[in-house]
């Protein structure tokens, strides 16, 4: 596990440097900017029998201009506002736990960065939900889709904001890999 973890921790910095950008339903693309967010520290394996939210660790969401000789302006800044995680089991599963969402405030300046440190991305919570409750043992201690006793999900972010100019905007979807477990504490 310790030689996989640096490939999984690249893996997903790849992924989300590669799925963040400027394009959804909420009309961002009139933003003169565009969003990537870019993972540099997080714990993918999660104890569910320790109640405390899924965080990462410490992420930077930085803000580019479309146009690259652009002249930015603080019109252009960005204030984010709403995250929706949506999880997607990548075991085999078919039964994810529920989508989340949260409104954390993140302002990002134009043609610069905002460094995230401890941001919650899963509450502690949705442990005792499906289909992570199975995973106690008093309740089998297994998922019974699988017959594991762990669930492999992504977290498939998106954070939605406005320009300070009123511009709609958002970041991701990208995909954040954890392994879900329970281990009684010794």
């Amino acid at each position: 596990m310790q030689r996989a973890l640096p490939i999984i921790v690249l893996s997903v910095a790849l992924a989300v440097t590669l799925s963040c950008g400027g394009n959804s339903t909420m009309n961002e693309t009139e933003a003169v900017v565009f969003l990537t967010a870019d993972i540099t520290e997080y714990q993918p394996d999660v104890n569910i029998a320790i109640p405390v939210d899924v965080v990462i660790d410490n992420m930077t969401i930085t803000s580019h201009p479309k146009e690259p000789n652009g002249d930015l302006t603080s019109n252009q800044d960005v204030n984010l506002s709403r995250w929706v995680i949506t999880p997607v089991r990548e075991d085999g599963g078919t039964t994810a736990s529920p989508q989340w969402q949260i409104d954390q405030h993140v302002y990002v300046p134009a043609g610069g960065n905002a460094t995230l440190t401890n941001y919650r991305v899963f509450p502690a919570e949705y442990f005792h939900q499906l289909p992570l409750s199975n995973l106690y043992p008093e309740n089998g201690g297994a998922d019974p889709e699988t017959g594991r006793s762990n669930i492999r999900q992504s977290l498939k972010i998106e954070i939605y904001g406005r320009t300070v100019s009123g511009k709609s905007i958002k970041c991701g979807p990208f995909p954040v890999s954890f392994n879900f477990s329970y281990a009684a504490a010794q």
